[in-house]
């Protein structure tokens, strides 16, 4: 009866740690996998903050392209004008000189200085046109 009574406490013992200690291994795989999950999410998160910054980085280059674009274009529309508006004035001078001529109202000093105005503009012509041929390059 005495081994019998052992018997039963070692074994009711034994159950008691043994339920007790499965009790505390599934709180720790919970705890555990609690854990896992916090970090996955972490991550999760860490990536779509990554994937946005990405996201933004992308737009903030496009616009910024798309100014120099537009800058560049309109560059070369104030270039075209400009060359525009000096050959209208050769025009305008030339056809001073020769009303000018005709009618002997200008003097020769007069028309030296006609003459250099459109050699200037001439020249302003040129180098404009250089600077619209590097714009349209680019």
């Amino acid at each position: 009866m005495k081994y019998l009574k052992l018997t039963f406490i070692t074994l009711t013992v034994f159950a008691i740690t043994t339920s007790s200690y499965g009790q505390t291994t599934t709180a720790d795989q919970n705890l555990f996998s609690a854990v896992n999950t916090e970090k996955a999410e972490k991550k999760e998160v860490k990536k779509k903050v990554d994937a946005a910054k990405k996201e933004a980085k992308k737009e903030k280059k496009e616009a910024k392209k798309k100014a120099t674009e537009e800058k560049l274009k309109k560059n070369i529309a104030a270039m075209s004008k400009d060359i525009d508006k000096d050959k209208n004035q050769i025009e305008k001078l030339g056809a001073k000189i020769e009303k000018g001529k005709a009618k002997g109202k200008l003097a020769p000093m007069d028309i030296d200085k006609i003459n250099n105005k459109i050699r200037k503009l001439n020249i302003k012509i040129a180098k404009n046109q250089e600077k619209l041929k590097k714009l349209l390059k680019k």
